[in-house]
């Protein structure tokens, strides 16, 4: 979590930075920031559902122990 919100507020930062600095490609960089936010939460998503279905191959323990105490 800590190494991801680091890299985050660094592209963000070179974002900004590269807004004010380069005003030749502020038409270019508008684009791409309106196009990263809003692809941001559905690609989070997906990520985040393909690392779910990792979890759901492994046996839980959980339900076991609760399988055990039925028996």
């Amino acid at each position: 979590m800590k190494t991801m919100l680091t890299i985050a507020l660094a592209l963000a930062l070179l974002l900004a930075v590269g807004y004010w600095v380069l005003p030749q490609f502020r038409g270019a960089l508008t684009t791409f920031i309106l196009v990263a936010c809003s692809l941001a939460c559905p690609l989070s998503m997906l990520f985040m559902m393909r690392g779910m279905r990792w979890g759901a191959e492994k046996p839980n323990r959980l339900d076991e122990t609760a399988r055990e105490q039925k028996s």
